[in-house]
């Protein structure tokens, strides 16, 4: 007697692993048709991330265009500002060269032909009252010779001192008990003399 009970199959390992197959198949879908389901998703995210940084770069770039030309807007505006000052410079610098020119030519026509020039500011012209001779800067003298005779005996001490010598005399006033008088040394020779 046979019972009515459970069937017994005969099944292989083989014919398991191949009943697993088409059951995960059937759960999951075709191979191919997740592959290409698969691809499309991945497209479609790659160009929505594209889609994206193609936009934040086209508005980064037309940002940094408009932040680009209001710099050169600027710099332009720069570059007249600083063309302006330079010329108003310019403008004070040629006022200041002719305005020291006139007070030259104010200092040279101030200055008779025959007048001395303090040897000791060397800017005022000495004038003379009997034998004392006085500068503005405030030197004062007392000498016999005469304003051309002076004149003379300074260039004379200059002249010597020159022969033997490369550095400017330098003028001085040396008080005495009886007068002041004027006196000519260099620094770094050993010349010094009465004038």
């Amino acid at each position: 007697m046979q019972s009515t009970g459970s069937p017994t199959y005969h099944t292989s390992a083989e014919q398991k692993r191949h009943a697993q197959n088409v059951a995960k198949q059937q759960r999951l879908g075709m191979p191919k048709l997740r592959e290409l389901l698969r691809e499309k998703c991945r497209i479609r995210i790659i160009n929505t991330r594209k889609n994206n940084v193609d936009g934040n770069r086209k508005i980064q770039l037309a940002d940094l265009d408009n932040i680009l030309r209001l710099e050169l807007n600027e710099l332009d505006e720069d570059l007249k500002l600083e063309e302006h000052i330079y010329e108003e410079l310019l403008s004070d610098v040629n006022e200041w060269y002719a305005l020291q020119e006139q007070h030259v030519e104010e200092l040279f026509t101030e200055l008779e032909a025959d007048a001395i020039i303090c040897p000791v500011c060397l800017k005022k012209p000495l004038q003379r009252l009997n034998y004392l001779y006085k500068c503005e800067c405030g030197v004062q003298f007392e000498h016999a010779a005469d304003e051309s005779q002076l004149q003379q005996l300074i260039q004379q001490r200059i002249n010597e001192h020159e022969l033997s010598c490369t550095q400017a005399l330098v003028f001085f006033i040396e008080a005495l008990p009886a007068s002041c008088r004027l006196f000519a040394i260099c620094g770094s020779c050993d010349y010094c003399c009465s004038v």
